[in-house]
């Protein structure tokens, strides 16, 4: 049985209804009146309330009805970007910014944006225990992919190879594609619903051609957020291999009640540490990728002046604006952010156990908002292997990422399932790498009552299949 989203799905109903053209963005009907509002006065956050997003040219929700041809969606569970209305001291910053009725070049060496540094200096010391980030070693980037690419350039040379643990964050692939370097996968180990690292295999990865390793920590999509002992370890192979860390660090502020987050910076070994970048953002914590901006840092100057030479942040100035409001004043916001989506990982999780047996999930995720499906069983029941193979013989497209071929996989069949019998999109395993043949990831960052909505459907569509 299909379930409707509890807020008016249909996105042409929602284009005529608030007079927005297909080519016109108008945030007005969304933005004005937030319920939220007087109980943020009062410092408690909205985020259970639904933010209808479509017919704002959004990734996350107008992109599936149109790539997918749905004619309604209940929800958009793909890309990594929050549902929730943002914090209210980014509406405030930008609100006094454009006050300002010029838009020209930014000093990025004024008052201003130093202050800005000092003050993401200030928040990774007093959230994260960061003590070695300094104003002379560190720098701004427009995002973390910008920044892994410069990294990429400044320590691995075009056909070296980058090692990553997988299943991992698909985008990585891209970077590498963009840098002309090539992936070594370490593929995990899955025991007791928990991926751990093979570390035999990691370390015979670590071949004299591996010129840096990709760290993602907390894991996407794992959900992995990696011990001081799993990180002193990573760090002291590297260290002996010759091969530069690079730690991305962006989902960070979301870890599930239960475990910590540990910096790779805050590791007791001073060599182990400059033998790394760190990179990292607000645009995770505050759901701002539209308004992108990043930091990096090392402690080795060596490193940190190769990779800067590769930098061009490009700074936005209303990112500038977002990012410095809340790393001055939207900390209470988070925390209660984190919070709720905690709690969404524990419905999410109970109720997949409970009433979704084609879907395996296991272990509650350690961090991110993300969790990492096994759909294996429905792939099975809808012949999705035979359906992409006959997909394939077909005229094939390239991909404006790679500049190769695109191959339709089982698991691209699952996500068109899903986005067509539940009205729900899920992101497909296909990009994840090594050991994500069976794999769909689904995004937990929204109101509970879509989350509850999604699942529902998705329950109601694989009863069909039995």
């Amino acid at each position: 049985m299909e379930q409707d989203s509890p807020w008016a799905p249909d996105r042409r109903a929602f284009l005529k209804n608030n007079g927005v053209g297909t080519s016109v963005l108008a945030l007005g009907p969304l933005l004005a009146g937030s319920a939220g509002e007087a109980a943020a006065a009062a410092g408690k956050f909205d985020f259970e309330t639904p933010l209808n997003r479509l017919g704002t040219d959004s990734v996350h929700w107008d992109q599936p009805l149109r790539d997918e041809k749905m004619t309604k969606i209940v929800a958009a569970m793909g890309v990594a970007d929050m549902d929730f209305r943002c914090a209210p001291v980014i509406m405030a910053g930008l609100a006094q910014r454009m006050r300002h009725e010029n838009w020209g070049y930014l000093d990025e060496d004024a008052p201003g944006p130093e202050a800005f540094r000092q003050s993401i200096i200030d928040w990774n010391h007093r959230r994260h225990g960061i003590a070695v980030m300094r104003p002379d070693n560190m720098g701004l980037s427009t995002g973390v992919h910008t920044s892994i690419a410069a990294a990429l350039r400044a320590v691995a040379p075009p056909g070296s190879k980058v090692l990553m643990t997988t299943p991992l964050y698909g985008d990585f692939y891209a970077d590498l594609v963009f840098t002309g370097t090539h992936p070594t996968e370490s593929q995990m180990i899955y025991t007791d619903g928990k991926y751990q690292i093979d570390w035999d295999d990691l370390e015979r990865r670590m071949t004299p051609d591996t010129k840096a390793m990709i760290l993602c920590n907390p894991q996407n999509p794992t959900g992995n957020v990696w011990t001081k002992a799993e990180l002193i370890r990573i760090g002291e192979l590297c260290l002996k291999h010759k091969i530069v860390v690079l730690s991305d660090e962006i989902h960070a502020d979301f870890v599930t009640k239960g475990h910590k987050f540990t910096a790779f910076s805050t590791l007791d070994s001073k060599e182990i540490v400059a033998n790394s970048i760190t990179l990292s953002s607000a645009n995770k914590s505050f759901s701002l990728p539209g308004l992108p901006l990043a930091w990096f840092f090392s402690t080795n100057p060596v490193l940190f002046q190769r990779m800067a030479a590769q930098d061009r942040p490009d700074m936005n100035v209303l990112g500038l604006a977002a990012h410095q409001a809340v790393y001055s004043g939207g900390e209470q916001w988070l925390n209660q952010c984190v919070d709720y989506i905690d709690a969404n990982h524990d419905f999410a999780n109970q109720y997949i156990k409970a009433n979704i047996p084609m879907l395996k999930v296991g272990q509650k995720p350690e961090g991110t908002y993300l969790v990492w499906l096994d759909a294996a069983a429905v792939s099975e029941k809808i012949g999705a292997q035979a359906l992409a193979d006959a997909e394939n013989k077909k005229t094939q497209s390239i991909s404006r990422w790679t500049g190769r071929t695109t191959v339709v996989t089982p698991t691209d069949i699952l996500s068109h399932w899903f986005a067509r019998n539940a009205y729900v999109k899920l992101n497909p395993g296909t990009t994840y790498g090594k050991g994500a043949a069976n794999g769909m990831r689904m995004n937990i960052a929204t109101a509970r009552p879509v989350l509850k909505a999604a699942l529902e459907s998705m329950a109601g569509a694989l009863k069909s299949l039995a």
